[in-house]
């Protein structure tokens, strides 16, 4: 890839600096081969510009090949550009087109913010431009034709790029057109930037009201477009002049001259780039769509063949490898020279969209337009299309943003859902006052609307949400959220998350509504419902696991009884460990295989994958799992926990919180997320967050056991021997065989029991057949804890130095427990403390 670097400055008076308040160090140790961001290896320099380097980099956590782009923004910060920056790139996220290199994450390392995007195995259009000077007309319609389908699906998300080259265009070797860098020009012009030192683009490439006063709109990405045919046609730009800013304001004098003076340019081709290149923007088509169609129609009339035509919206579900599409490749890749065929494009487009797989019912290859039978992308055999319509407000009118803002954030992370198409909020604004289902499926091409409303009393809010089917106007599902912020945007942020995640997990069963018995669907929500309510309890046999394994025995082609069956059964293992009627380990093995074979991709089997690497102390595989499955669900609620009580352990507690937070929020019934949350705020003295935790908890039942230990612990961590003793009778009144096991615990930091005797106990645990690394690290820890309060550090240590040759990742715990200060001066804890050490970074490194 090649970038230019000629890239204007921000706006004069303005830092570019996006990163947070405070000045930012040079970095002096991004080298090739380098671990970046303790995630991203360096492989290669791809392209420099006056923004900053772009790397090929290889995702250790995953295994794709991604775009690092380092940005360059200056010394000192604006906090203000920072959230348009996050603003913008989240924008530009939302666009999923296969002529579009898809941005995945904005970051930040070392005082250096970075962008990883698609990777894209190709050359420039400038470096083919430079190579072959012109290109058949057919070739340099095909070419635009790409670039324009990309624009629209851009255009529809809300983002005009406003940098439109062709540097920023990629043609990979196999004819695929992509475009990139969109959302950044636009984030760092700001609103409203009109001097000509704060213009952002490239002005060989810029619309005359570009240049004049830097408000622009999508149709300045169409004189882009027509001064790119124009170039590829007649291999020369339209204007000439001594410095590229002279042949910008050549553009603002005088007419462009008609490129059939130049070349054998075709009428229609020539109209075209005239059209586009007019002075004024309501001269120019209405929008990149309407090029698109003459450039499709032009190539049909001279008997080209023509790639099907492909949807203008928004779609999922092709973020790399970990969402089942092509392997994540990037935004500047330079390594290939290969020139794209004629038929390049087409051949690319049977081969991505698989025309000839069959769909299940429900799943459709066209839509209705007031024109007719549109055909439009086909949908993969596990995708959805839907549409949001925009919120319905209900309350005081300076409060009416809300209605937007949710409506914006939900369509968000359903753009970064996989199995979703979903269409942008610019393309459902029309339907604001038309709310008739089926006139909105029909135009807008889908096959399931999300309607619904947003009531606001002061800081609380309640949104009601509906699913209906477009086609018949039926409404499939309902749902009702409150919440309550001092901060609106917070509040509308978390909102959007919560309702995609509800919304994600009732598609997931409605995608199956005509081949699976609706008694079938009832059963399986009914055992969803279950799993959250007794995950850490040991009545998940007869509540959940039974119900999933008739349900995949009636319905052995809904792959979701199996996943949740996987899930199901490894919880149900780590909670039963000590009983010895059921072999829970052999059992969780043949379900897991089994939900690999026909479940593969479900992020349910993914999370299943996690929980049983966890119990083998396969960290490192335990992460890749999560993050695959958060790359498909980003809202996965049991994803997010996991991988937040594995930081939190993992020496990554200040990441691992806000997770645990997150997927708290996203799923309110998920009070075990604040198990980990309480354990850690009283490792850190955080007494506040500890007792908001614990009043939460221990409105739980369900969740009686795991609150008592942790309040078990965390009350002899103190030395509150009363509390011990309260935990004590309360256990005592439990007949399960965990409950005896800990009970003894307290009985021995009360004295009650030798040491001796508390020992027995503990090394009868260890002993079990059924006891994985995980739950023997575990145990490891009570006993470690305990010989320390009883004043047997030697045996303490023994237990420490077991539980770290097993498989203890607990850093928080090793550094912060009160319990274990008379271990810390000793060699032996900081021997043992290098093993755990040493684990907890293979975890997070390549």
């Amino acid at each position: 890839m090649s970038e230019e670097k000629n890239r204007s400055a921000p706006p004069e008076g303005t830092d570019a600096t996006l990163l947070s308040p405070h000045p930012r160090p040079a970095i002096t140790d991004v080298t090739e081969g380098a671990l970046f961001a303790g995630r991203y290896v360096l492989e290669d320099l791809a392209g420099r510009g006056g923004m900053g380097a772009v790397y090929r980099a290889r995702d250790t956590l995953v295994g794709d090949v991604v775009a690092l782009k380092l940005l360059e923004l200056g010394a000192s910060p604006a906090p203000e550009w920072l959230e348009r920056f996050r603003r913008e790139v989240r924008l530009a996220r939302r666009i999923t087109h296969r002529h579009v290199a898809r941005t995945f994450d904005l970051g930040e390392h070392s005082g250096r913010l970075y962008l990883t995007m698609e990777y894209v195995e190709g050359e420039s259009l400038q470096t083919l431009m430079d190579r072959e000077h012109t290109v058949p007309p057919a070739r340099a319609a095909r070419l635009v034709l790409a670039l324009c389908e990309g624009l629209a699906a851009a255009h529809a998300a809300g983002v005009v790029h406003r940098d439109l080259k062709p540097a920023n265009v990629l043609v990979e070797a196999r004819g695929r057109v992509v475009l990139t860098d969109f959302g950044i020009a636009r984030a760092l012009a700001g609103e409203g930037a009109s001097r000509t030192q704060g213009l952002v683009g490239t002005p060989m490439y810029m619309a005359p009201e570009q240049l004049e006063s830097g408000e622009v709109d999508a149709r300045a990405d169409l004189y882009a477009t027509g001064l790119v045919l124009y170039q590829l046609l007649t291999g020369a730009p339209p204007f000439a002049g001594d410095s590229p800013m002279a042949v910008a304001v050549a553009r603002l004098r005088q007419p462009p001259p008609d490129p059939r003076l130049l070349a054998a340019v075709p009428d229609a081709l020539a109209e075209l780039v005239l059209a586009c290149l007019s002075r004024e923007p309501s001269g120019r088509p209405r929008d990149a769509a309407c090029v698109a169609d003459a450039l499709r129609q032009w190539l049909g009339s001279v008997g080209e063949a023509i790639e099907p035509k492909h949807a203008h919206g928004v779609h999922l579900g092709t973020r790399g490898h970990a969402l089942g599409g092509d392997s994540v490749s990037s935004v500047v890749g330079t390594h290939g020279t290969s020139t794209p065929r004629s038929s390049g494009a087409s051949q690319v487009s049977a081969a991505t969209h698989g025309a000839s797989t069959p769909q299940p019912s429900g799943f459709g290859h066209a839509s209705m337009s007031s024109g007719g039978l549109v055909a439009r992308t086909p949908l993969r055999p596990d995708e959805q299309s839907l549409a949001v319509l925009p919120l319905r407000f209900l309350g005081a009118s300076d409060q009416a943003f809300l209605g937007d803002g949710v409506t914006e954030a939900l369509i968000d992370v359903l753009s970064r859902t996989r199995g979703l198409r979903v269409q942008s909020s610019g393309a459902t604004e029309r339907f604001r006052q038309e709310r008739d289902p089926r006139v909105a499926a029909r135009e807008l091409g889908v096959e399931l609307l999300v309607d619904g409303t947003l009531q606001a009393a002061g800081k609380t809010v309640r949104v009601t949400l509906r699913v209906v089917e477009g086609a018949s106007g039926t409404q499939l599902w309902s749902g009702r959220f409150d919440d309550a912020d001092d901060d609106p945007f917070q509040l509308q942020d978390r909102l959007g998350q919560r309702l995609a995640e509800a919304l994600r997990g009732e598609l997931t069963i409605l995608a199956y509504r005509s081949t699976v018995p609706a008694e079938a669907l009832a059963l399986y929500r009914q055992a969803l419902s279950r799993m959250l309510a007794h995950s850490m309890t040991g009545e998940l046999k007869d509540e959940v696991i039974t119900p999933l394994e008739q349900l995949h025995a009636s319905v052995p082609g809904f792959p979701h009884a199996a996943a949740q069956h996987a899930v199901a059964t490894l919880r149900a293992g780590f909670i039963s460990t000590l009983a010895d009627e059921v072999d829970w380990d052999a059992l969780a093995r043949t379900s897991l295989e089994r939900a690999r074979q026909v479940a593969p991709e479900l992020v349910e089997t993914k999370l299943a994958q996690a929980i049983l690497a966890t119990r083998e102390g396969r960290w490192r595989d335990a992460v890749v799992a999560l993050r695959t499955a958060l790359d498909t669900a980003p809202t996965f609620a049991p994803a997010l926990q996991l991988l937040g009580n594995l930081q939190c352990e993992a020496g990554r507690a200040d990441e691992g919180l806000p997770r645990l937070k997150l997927a708290y929020s996203l799923e309110p019934g998920m009070t075990i997320c604040l198990v980990e949350v309480a354990r850690c705020s009283a490792l850190r003295g955080d007494d506040a967050t500890y007792q908001w935790c614990m009043a939460r908890l221990n409105s739980q039942p369900l969740l009686g056991m795991p609150v008592l230990i942790l309040r078990m612990r965390v009350a002899a961590w103190r030395g509150d021997m009363d509390d011990v003793r309260q935990c004590r009778d309360a256990l005592n009144e439990d007949p399960s065989h965990m409950a005896s096991y800990v009970a003894t615990y307290c009985s021995a930091a009360l004295g009650e029991v030798s040491v001796e005797a508390a020992m027995a106990t503990l090394d009868d645990m260890l002993t079990r057949q059924q006891v994985s690394s995980r739950f023997a690290s575990m145990v490891c820890q009570l006993a470690a804890e305990l010989m320390c309060i009883r004043g047997a550090p030697a045996e303490a240590l023994r237990y420490l130095q077991q539980a770290a040759n097993l498989a203890l990742i607990d850093l928080e715990w090793m550094d912060r427990c009160p319990a274990l200060t008379p271990l810390r001066a000793q060699p032996g804890f900081a021997e043992a403390r290098r093993k755990v050490r040493s684990r907890v970074e293979a975890i997070w490194s390549a």
